[in-house]
């Protein structure tokens, strides 16, 4: 039978191919459903190494197999997200992986190459996928919106794709990765993402001289503005732990200074550690702007857009992928269950399939900004992958360790009409 350690002897003999991998799609940052070098990059990778692979998933998201695709063994997926960020502004603004998730994808698809290698799976039977998922990043949503209008895509996040797709109707559990900000510390293990939805509010009212017949308008600036202060009350009544944040901003006015404007525009994030907390919470914002339009005579509306839901870890994952940090750093040096207020499509697919996400320090500079820079390469390369195959390891090879969720149809189902709204 083969050992976990051939594995760990086997990264250590090839880590320098690793690292050179990362490198590669550190350099070529693309921001969502535009990853195409990314895209080529990966299915040369697997193509050089002998792996199944298919591109053009969900516009530009690669996926390979490894095992029995069809088979009745258990089906792990390594999910990765593909996508870059923008950083600076006007003449300077430029993609930049500054969220690391070329990291992400180099560590995933190095494992895939690293189990195939080993025979594991034809020891164990059962499968691996590797998903490298696009736009993960609720950005550039104009261009989206006309992939949507273009019939392209169906949804803004690469993952809300394919899960629509059927491209994780086989997948048994879910590993996946991501940076996080920790010095002090190599890993995180735990850590809660919020859910988020997007609303667009838009006061109208009717315009006037703003002098001489001020009266005989209505202002939609004075309807934002009363909202904006009656939210500011609102929050109060949200509880700390429900994670509850919201910050409006004015996106547009119309009229001028000598004119009453018949028209604002806000938009916002709703965020909460919940799904009942964020529908809580998105309800509580409705009623408040409906409210504040009724008191002041003026009209209003309001746009959803659907975001991500909450990230709900697996315990069972969660102590499997634990008890592989401490074959390479103490438990000193593994923070757990860390709150955070960031989000992720990743919490969609924790609500359909047992899931776990781990953290990883060894940058520097701050996340989603420019001086974003690999530190450590040992700690974001090396110290994941070992983490990854051990993990894969002791579920192919512990049945007691192999979790699915029998009800994954229902829970699809829901999750399209309720969430996605098909």
């Amino acid at each position: 039978m083969i050992k976990k350690q051939m594995l760990t002897d086997s990264l250590e003999k090839q880590k320098q191919e690793l690292k050179e991998l990362g490198r590669t799609l550190f350099a070529c940052p693309e921001v969502g459903f535009r990853e195409e070098k990314t895209s080529a990059h990966l299915l040369s990778f697997f193509q050089k190494n002998g792996i199944s692979c298919q591109g053009n998933q969900s516009l530009t998201g690669v996926r390979a197999d490894i095992g029995e695709r069809n088979g009745s063994g258990y089906h792990i997926a390594l999910v990765a997200d593909m996508d870059a960020v923008y950083a600076g502004s006007g003449d300077n603004k430029q993609a930049i992986h500054a969220c690391g998730h070329s990291i992400q994808v180099a560590d995933m698809a190095f494992s895939m190459k690293l189990i195939k290698e080993s025979g594991l799976l034809d020891e164990t039977g059962g499968s691996v996928t590797f998903i490298a998922t696009p736009a993960e990043e609720f950005i550039d949503l104009d261009y989206r919106e006309a992939l949507v209008q273009a019939g392209k895509v169906r949804f803004f996040s690469g993952k809300q794709n394919l899960i629509a797709d059927g491209f994780f109707d086989d997948i048994d559990c879910i590993i996946s990765a991501h940076v996080n900000s920790e010095e002090n510390t190599l890993f995180d293990i735990g850590s809660s993402l919020t859910g988020f939805t997007k609303k667009r509010i838009i006061f109208t009212g009717q315009a006037a001289h703003s002098g001489a017949l001020a009266h005989q308008g209505r202002n939609a600036m004075h309807g934002a503005a009363l909202f904006m202060n009656a939210l500011s009350f609102l929050k109060e009544q949200f509880p700390p732990e429900k994670g509850i944040h919201i910050a409006p901003i004015i996106t547009a006015c119309s009229g001028s200074v000598n004119t009453v404007p018949d028209q604002a525009v806000l938009e916002t994030y709703i965020r909460a550690n919940t799904l009942s907390s964020l529908l809580e919470a998105c309800q509580s914002l409705d009623d408040c702007a409906n409210h504040c339009a009724l008191a002041l005579k003026l009209k209003n509306s309001i746009e959803n857009q659907t975001g991500y839901l909450p990230l709900q870890q697996s315990e069972p994952l969660i102590k499997a992928v634990f008890q592989n940090m401490l074959n390479v750093c103490p438990s000193e040096q593994i923070l757990k269950n860390q709150v955070s207020g960031a989000s992720g499509d990743i919490g969609d697919l924790s609500y359909l399939i047992p899931s776990v996400q781990f953290g990883f320090s060894g940058i520097e500079g701050q996340i989603h900004s420019a001086n974003f820079t690999i530190r450590d390469e040992e700690s974001v390369y090396t110290n994941v992958v070992q983490v990854v195959l051990g993990t894969i390891y002791d579920l192919l090879t512990k049945k007691e360790l192999q979790i699915k969720y029998d009800d994954y149809d229902i829970r699809k189902n829901a999750y399209l009409t309720d969430w996605l709204g098909i």
